[in-house]
């Protein structure tokens, strides 16, 4: 069956009417199944994704110095996980104390999120690598770190160049906690997805 990655989790949660699946969640399986037909998967790019590409690991410097984790650092995660329903590879686990971490590069001063209201767009990620995981929590946090000079284009530089900026005023951290009733949700959606995706398969003939 196909596993719904832990990053697009928003997209499959999102609620048609009564019991029937979203046009948002279809066209996530639609997309899937169009690129195993033709063999071709769109690729997403931006000066964003690329900053966040880039400067992960300063971010998780940043990270560090701002939780005073200079003497056992917190480390990049290259482990991929699965389960029945979903797939992911979350930024940051840290097993002492069962929570994840995961690292959101701003890209500029403007994007920063200063206020607690930023942070929904990932909580069905974080879900999905709590049950992954089986850990008590995940945190999403928000690093604001200088852009690559090359990225920042006829940008005011002023909102990218943020280095003298005092360091805990450059995280903003987000936490969620566990919520069983919210991962078997997710099981359920999960489940309704890969029969669609089954039938669109059937209906194109892909074995």
């Amino acid at each position: 069956d196909m596993l719904i990655r832990c990053s697009y989790l928003k997209l499959a949660m999102t609620d048609g009417k009564g019991s029937a699946l979203s046009e948002t969640a279809k066209k996530l399986i639609q997309d899937e199944v169009r690129a195993e037909y033709f063999g071709v998967r769109k690729v997403i790019t931006s000066k964003e994704i690329q900053k966040g590409i880039d400067c992960e690991q300063t971010s998780i410097d940043l990270l560090n110095n701002v939780e005073f984790r200079l003497s056992k650092p917190y480390t990049k995660n290259t482990e991929r996980k699965s389960n029945k329903w979903i797939t992911g590879e979350c930024d940051i686990y840290d097993q002492e104390t069962s929570l994840i971490r995961d690292i959101k590069t701003s890209w500029s001063l403007a994007t920063f999120p200063l206020f607690a209201t930023n942070a929904d767009d990932y909580e069905w990620q974080m879900r999905g690598y709590m049950m992954l995981w089986d850990c008590d929590a995940a945190s999403v946090d928000y690093c604001l770190v200088d852009t690559p000079e090359h990225l920042i284009g006829y940008e005011q530089r002023e909102l990218h160049i943020v280095s003298h900026i005092d360091e805990d005023k450059r995280v903003k951290s987000f936490v969620y906690r566990r919520d069983m009733e919210k991962e078997q949700r997710i099981k359920e959606r999960c489940e309704q997805l890969q029969e669609y995706y089954n039938q669109l398969k059937s209906e194109l003939g892909i074995v």
